[in-house]
């Protein structure tokens, strides 16, 4: 009966959330931005995958893949979404507590507007639900109950099929990353199930890789984060899908997008001891390399763990097959 209460509770503030309705939004999400509801599609997911576990929210790379992958679903690709406003305007909800920073307890209070990731990040440590909704949100039925007021208040009835697809999606990537990881560390010997759709293991490699190198590029050390939530890497195949299928994290490396086309085009490899090798052709007078040609001997940024760091042969078999030696 408490729990029912607490849940009406919740179910009647996530279907009266302040969003702006200044025109400027179409039909897909009811003529009203949709950053905030989004926001909390991401927070439930993150619960349902196990992703917090504790009541503390923080802006990470992770929470931007996957408000981004939303904001897809419903904004056209012109339309740019900014992560940092539903996450301070939250607090408006009476449910969304934000976390100063020491000695940022002030200008917290004060402050009436952030309009990028830097700036709220200076300002906080994260934010902090309801005891009562992060105890809700730990339990499959009431998030799927909130997940379904969300959806259905806040989008079109035309977007909302590819919203509920989209979180589930997210979680079974999850459950795939998960899998890959744990077999990459050895933890099970069994490979990930065939089930998974496509667009499931395409996310859950991504996710797999870009967590273990922690979205940083293992060749140049780029790691960024956009207001709109996307990261600078991809999830890189250094023998590609298309040859073996091998999704295992070993087969793999973060790279942002300009180190990702320069190793698949063959004009940056590795050695078996890790270390940058550039190609002659990279070197060719019609071009301007840039800073690619400081990589020349650099060592691979690798992921923490030695263990998930990438396979030898792998990275031979791009050598021999992939990389320009004249």
């Amino acid at each position: 009966m408490i729990i029912e209460s607490a849940l009406s509770k919740y179910i009647h503030k996530f279907g009266r959330l302040r969003t702006d309705r200044t025109g400027k939004w179409s039909a897909a999400t009811q003529f009203q931005a949709p950053h905030k509801p989004i926001m909390l599609l991401v927070v439930i997911d993150l619960f349902a995958e196990g992703r917090i576990r504790s009541n503390l929210i923080e802006i990470t790379a992770e929470l931007g893949d996957l408000f981004a992958a939303y904001w897809s679903k419903v904004m056209p690709p012109e339309r740019r979404g900014n992560l940092a406003l539903p996450f301070f305007h939250l607090r408006s909800s009476g449910f969304w507590h934000l976390i100063p920073r020491p000695d940022q307890e002030q200008v917290l209070e004060n402050i009436r507007q952030v309009d990028t990731l830097s700036q709220l990040q200076k300002l906080i440590l994260g934010a902090r639900l309801d005891e009562e909704l992060y105890a809700l949100l730990q339990d499959e039925k009431s998030r799927n109950v909130l997940q379904t007021i969300l959806i259905q208040t806040y989008f079109s009835q035309e977007n909302q099929s590819a919203l509920i697809s989209q979180s589930f999606i997210n979680l079974q990537s999850f459950r795939y990353s998960q899998q890959l990881i744990e077999q990459a560390r050895n933890e099970i010997k069994e490979t990930p199930d065939d089930y998974y759709q496509p667009n499931v293991r395409d996310q859950g490699f991504r996710r797999a890789v870009v967590r273990i190198y922690d979205h940083r590029c293992a060749l140049c050390g780029l790691r960024m984060l956009t207001n709109d939530g996307h990261s600078v890497v991809d999830a890189a195949h250094i023998v590609p899908w298309t040859v073996t299928h091998n999704d295992d994290p070993h087969n793999g490396m973060a790279l942002c997008r300009l180190c990702h086309w320069t190793f698949d085009e063959g004009l940056i490899g590795l050695s078996n001891h890790y270390v940058l090798t550039l190609s002659p052709e990279l070197r060719a007078s019609s071009n301007v390399a840039g800073h690619l040609l400081t990589l020349e001997g650099r060592a691979l940024i690798g992921p923490s763990e030695q263990v998930l760091w990438p396979d030898i042969e792998a990275l031979c078999w791009h050598r021999q097959n992939v990389f320009r030696k004249l």
